[in-house]
Parts: C-alpha cells; sequence; structure tokens
C-alpha cells in the first residue's frame, strides 16, 4: 500500500511508482534501526516502520520478501517495471536536500574532496567500491561510489570514467582532491587538473617518477631525501616538477607513521598547489575517509554483512546506505551546534590529533533512530528538511 504523504515528494521523483518510493524508505528506515544492510536482520524491523498491529501481524519471511522484491525490481528491465534509473535520481535528489540542509561549514578557498576504495567479501566474491567523498566541518561526507566488479585498485581509465559519471551530479571544479598512493599515473593527474579542473594533494610510491623529478632545475631526489636527514629540524623539502607536459609540485615530508608496517621513512606527495606547507596540512585530512567507511562498516552499518549481489543492486544498496548516513551526520552536526559544550575530545596519539570522544556519527546516530521509527515519522522529517534546504549550487538538479 502505497503512504499518502509520499505525495509530498512527488517534484523530486515523478519518474518514480509510488510504490518504489514507499519501499525506498521503509528499507532506509529499517537498515537504520538494525543497524544492518543484511536484510535478514532489517526485515524485523518492517512491522515498526509500517506500522501493523498485532491483529495485522504479518510472518517475517514475508518481511524479508518485500525487501529483497525492492531490489529486484529496481533491476529489472525498464520494460519490465525496473525504476533503477528514476529510483538513483531521487536518492540523487534527496541528497542534495541533506547536504543542503547541513550547518554551514567555514569558507574554504578550496572545496576538499577524498578518493579511496572500500572492500569485502560476499560469498566468496571480493567486492570494491570506489568513493568520492567531501569533507565538511571535519566530517567526510559520501558524494559518489561506484562497484568496481573486481578486487584490485582502479586504473587511470576507470577512474576517469567514474569522474566524468560524478561530473553529470556535481560541479567540482575548483575543489581539492586527496587521495593515497593507489590513485596515480600520469594521464590521470593531467585529466583531473586540465579537463576536470580539480586540484590534487596525492600520496606517490617511494620508486615512482625519479627520472622526472631528477631532471627538473634543482636537486635530484637522492639529494632531496638527503637534506632532510643531514637536517633534523627540516620538515620539508620540494620541487617543481614536470609530467606529461604539465608542471607539479614534487614534496618530500617526514612520515609520522615511519617505522610502522609498510610505512617509508619519508612522505612522498605531488602536488598542483604552490605551497608545499599547504599541501602536507591539506594531505593530513585524508584520513577521514576510512573513518567514513569504519562507520559503513564496523562501527555504524554492517556493511560487511550485506548480501545482495550484482553490480546495480549493490549500488542501490550503497546509495541508501550513504543516504541514511549523512542524515545521522547531519543529526550529529546540529546537536554539536546546539550544545557545544557536549563536544568533549581526546587524544588519539597514533595519528596525532584530537578527535571527540562521541563522533558525530555516533551522537547524530543515536537521534536520527528515533526520528525513524515509523514511515509517518520518516516522510514529515525528511519533508521538514528539503522544505528548508538550500541546494549546493555545485549540485546539479
Amino acid at each position: 500500500m502505497n503512504h499518502p504523504l509520499c505525495e509530498q515528494f512527488k517534484e523530486i521523483c515523478s519518474d518514480l511508482p509510488a510504490h518504489a518510493l514507499n519501499n525506498l524508505l521503509t528499507v532506509a528506515q529499517c537498515m537504520c534501526l538494525a543497524r544492518s544492510t543484511n536484510l535478514a536482520k532489517a526485515k524485523d524491523y518492517v512491522s515498526q516502520v509500517l506500522g501493523y498491529t498485532e491483529e495485522e501481524a504479518v510472518q517475517p519471511q514475508s518481511h524479508y520478501r518485500r525487501l529483497t522484491r525492492f531490489f529486484d525490481q529496481a533491476v529489472q528491465a525498464e520494460q519490465d517495471g525496473g525504476f533503477y534509473y528514476a529510483l538513483t535520481e531521487t536518492i540523487h535528489h534527496l541528497t542534495l536536500g541533506i547536504l543542503g540542509g547541513l550547518p554551514k561549514d567555514k569558507p574554504r578557498k578550496l572545496r576538499v574532496l577524498l578518493l579511496d576504495g572500500t572492500k569485502w567479501e560476499v560469498r566468496g566474491e571480493k567486492v570494491q567500491f570506489l568513493t568520492l567523498a567531501m569533507l565538511h566541518q571535519g566530517v567526510a561526507l559520501p558524494l559518489y561510489a561506484d562497484d568496481l566488479l573486481k578486487a584490485g585498485h582502479s586504473s587511470q581509465v576507470e577512474r576517469i570514467a567514474f569522474f566524468r559519471r560524478v561530473e553529470e551530479r556535481f560541479d567540482l571544479r575548483h575543489s581539492l582532491l586527496l587521495g593515497d598512493r593507489e590513485y596515480v599515473g600520469i594521464q590521470w593527474f593531467a585529466t583531473l587538473y586540465m579537463e576536470f579542473g580539480i586540484h590534487f594533494v596525492i600520496r606517490l610510491k617511494k620508486g615512482i617518477y625519479h627520472q622526472q623529478i631528477d631532471a627538473a632545475p634543482g636537486k635530484t631526489w637522492e639529494q632531496m631525501q638527503q637534506k632532510l636527514r643531514d637536517n633534523k629540524k627540516k620538515k620539508r623539502i620540494s620541487k617543481p616538477i614536470t609530467l606529461g607536459g604539465v608542471n607539479y609540485r614534487y614534496v618530500i615530508t617526514r612520515n609520522p607513521k615511519a617505522g610502522g608496517k609498510g610505512e617509508d621513512e619519508f612522505l612522498y606527495l605531488l602536488t598542483t598547489l604552490s605551497s608545499a606547507e599547504t599541501a602536507i596540512s591539506q594531505y593530513a585530512l585524508r584520513w577521514q575517509i576510512e573513518v567514513l567507511f569504519r562507520h559503513l562498516k564496523s562501527n555504524g552499518f554492517d556493511l560487511e554483512s550485506t548480501r545482495v549481489e550484482g553490480k546495480y543492486k549493490r549500488e542501490v544498496m550503497m546509495q541508501m546506505l550513504c543516504l541514511v548516513y549523512l542524515l545521522a551526520i547531519r543529526e550529529g552536526l546540529l546537536f554539536y551546534q546546539r550544545y557545544p559544550k557536549a563536544r568533549q575530545v581526546k587524544m588519539d596519539y597514533a595519528r596525532k590529533v584530537k578527535t571527540l570522544v562521541h563522533s558525530v556519527f555516533r551522537q547524530g546516530l543515536c537521534i536520527l533512530m528515533q526520528r525513524v521509527a515509523s514511515l509517518d515519522n520518516m516522510i514529515r522529517y525528511l519533508a521538514s528538511i528539503l522544505a528548508k534546504a538550500n541546494l549546493p549550487k555545485w549540485g546539479h538538479v
């Protein structure tokens, strides 16, 4: 049965069947309440969400079929009643509304983006999602994720194609992308900067691009490292270099994790920024995407327990999960805005940074679970957010 309050969302989901919107919200709520993407666990909350009385009690197996049928129907061929594209567009519109309803961040010259992959295994099949996030008030917010259909890292061609799809939803020019050692490649660097208009700070592996570094005026790669070793007070050294006809700045700085497993003595960075100091300080923010993945997995929604199979079903699951995550972050940010004295901090000695005792996500999730206890509540809650939201200018509607 379609919920009458869903009529409020007609403008943003005109192509999505009413029953699909009803089930989208139901599935998202059940995952939130169960704190799991495993539909066998989420099914236990269907009766609560839909407000069934004891007299209307339905067998748990029927609830499970309702949830799995939603994913089955979504990826059917369009002529057979499938609604995958209309569904993803609706989730995108809801995402923009939530982003537009977040407490404001401090002004930045460049919007900070984070790129990384998260992987797990489903019934012996290796799954990896390439994920793009945005930093907002020090928290990583997921914007877009693709199932790579493989276990290994993405290629340059795959990453460029990924950003072309991102371009259809967001205008990310004049942003700053932070990436780890897996996200390298001369073609990739040039396309990011010259075609997409995105600045970047990307960590390099120790043994690459030495020829181009040595060919540039100034000290060789070995001499740069030796200068840091000889002068313990010196924190960094850098020089302009050219890769594939494009000018960048190559930076070597001390690695705070030196001595750890798989960690080099120094960090090697490539950036489009002119300031090495700025590049280093910005790169330190990259770890927030690891925090995001931890919240989607072990510390939040148990993403690794999902059992939906197939690229499109998994992508729908990830989009819905990211939507719920954004709502939790919104509630956490609003809570700390209202009650700043509740922001208790502790020292993370591994990273040498201060973190919240109760993270924005954990604090927000507790509040969100009360907001989404029933479908009526969820619809009114989302409608109130969308009514007040100023859609971000960099989001394509």
